[in-house]
């Protein structure tokens, strides 16, 4: 849950900034104007925002795992013992959850003609990540049902917590990566469409 929602506030400032940010202060027109396609542009602002909020998790889960490690000592809270290949699922399925929430976020920028009216339209947009991630973490997961896995957003969230908790089944593997694959090319898919957009070029002043 923590993982899922800092990922997603992390990316909203650099979206915002990158799309909505550039349209208002004029500089997105020159941008458009390099020997580029709009699908490299897309892809280069992607990379951008994609490597800012890794940082900025990857900062955020280092200060979170020495204050456990600090409080391991305790009866409170201890380092969670996984093996290798839960570590390498938890990765990717991290990943793949970035590449959806960072596509999904560029995206809704774009759509933005300034700084205030992206940040009205991303900041709810946390309260999509953050009731199903809420939701999560009451499901029993000794009797789920794969289906379950394959439900948007709540497939990767329960995906994270199963691997965490050590558990790997095959089947929820395969369903929640195939369908986390399916549902993050269609948020690129709909990113790439809001940046061919031809009203793009038109002066925001």
């Amino acid at each position: 849950m923590v993982i899922a929602i800092w990922t997603a506030s992390s990316a909203i400032q650099p979206s915002i900034d990158m799309t909505a940010g550039e349209r208002e202060r004029g500089t997105l027109e020159a941008l458009l104007c390099l020997p580029c396609s709009r699908l490299q542009l897309l892809i280069g602002k992607w990379l951008a925002v994609a490597s800012i909020t890794s940082a900025g998790v990857a900062l955020q889960i280092g200060g979170l795992l020495f204050a456990i490690t600090y409080l391991a000592s305790s009866s409170v809270i201890g380092i969670p013992s996984v093996s290798a290949m839960s570590i390498a699922l938890l990765l990717g399925a991290v990943v793949i959850f970035a590449i959806m929430v960072v596509a999904f976020e560029l995206a809704l920028a774009m759509k933005a003609h300034s700084v205030k009216e992206a940040g009205s339209l991303l900041g709810p947009a946390i309260l999509f990540i953050i009731f199903p991630a809420l939701f999560t973490q009451v499901i029993n997961l000794d009797s789920i049902e794969s289906w379950w896995f394959a439900v948007p957003l709540v497939n990767i969230l329960l995906a994270m917590r199963e691997l965490l908790l050590d558990r790997i089944i095959l089947e929820h593997v395969l369903v929640w990566l195939t369908s986390s694959i399916l549902y993050a090319g269609l948020a690129a898919w709909f990113a790439a469409r809001q940046f061919k957009r031809e009203d793009l070029v038109a002066s925001i002043s």
